[in-house]
């Protein structure tokens, strides 16, 4: 769905094609990653040589709702990047013939251009091999599109949620439980935010 009447700065940012933010998966964060030094002596100084080992990468999954009414608009969290699909100019666009478009964004660099009243809610954990794992993940959520306009039945931002947590899943990142988790914040609000964005009566 669409920000342009969204109380916060991030309509600027994504609609806005100047500020626009096309990133990839940013890496795992130092935290992620387990360093070992191995320490020799040349010409009395010490010199420390890092040596980066694979692990298991494990993140959150969150539901991300910002704005109300026709300004309603959800993304998916997962670890350090945002997923969305919106429009630059809603105003403009044929609902019934147009589709949204795919982005992402680094969390830690858009969180606070979301609205003060924004919401997320936890759906579970996803995991990767490692950081290269999920480098590759993220790439092909980013290769997804949306499949149906904005306005029919699978076109809108629930729908591409959907969309991911179901690719993450089939690649073995996410549980049934997220999900799940999803699912039912899917059935109990698709149908009232597509009425007040899109102006439809669409059932889950």
């Amino acid at each position: 769905m669409f920000f342009q009447n969204t109380p916060s700065r991030f309509a600027t940012l994504l609609y806005l094609g100047a500020s626009l933010l096309w990133v990839s998966a940013s890496p795992v964060p130092s935290s992620n990653v387990d360093l070992q030094y191995k320490r020799r002596t040349d010409s009395n100084k010490v010199v420390a040589d890092p040596q980066i080992y694979k692990r298991n990468i494990e993140v959150n999954v969150d539901l991300v709702i910002d704005g109300v009414g026709k300004s309603e608009h959800w993304f998916v969290d997962v670890g350090p990047t945002l997923f969305q699909a919106g429009t630059r100019d809603p105003s403009t666009m044929d609902k019934f013939k147009s589709k949204l478009t795919t982005s992402h964004y680094q969390w830690d660099k858009v969180q606070h251009q979301l609205s003060s009243s924004h919401k997320i809610k936890p759906l579970g954990k996803a995991t990767f091999k490692d950081a290269a794992d999920q480098k590759a993940a993220f790439t092909k959520v980013e290769a997804i599109r949306m499949k149906a306009a904005a306005a029919v039945k699978g076109g809108n931002c629930l729908d591409y949620i959907t969309d991911v947590l179901e690719l993450l899943k089939t690649e073995g990142h996410v549980t049934e439980d997220v999900v799940a988790a999803y699912k039912k914040e899917y059935d109990d609000n698709y149908t009232r935010v597509s009425k007040a964005v899109w102006g439809v009566d669409l059932q889950p």
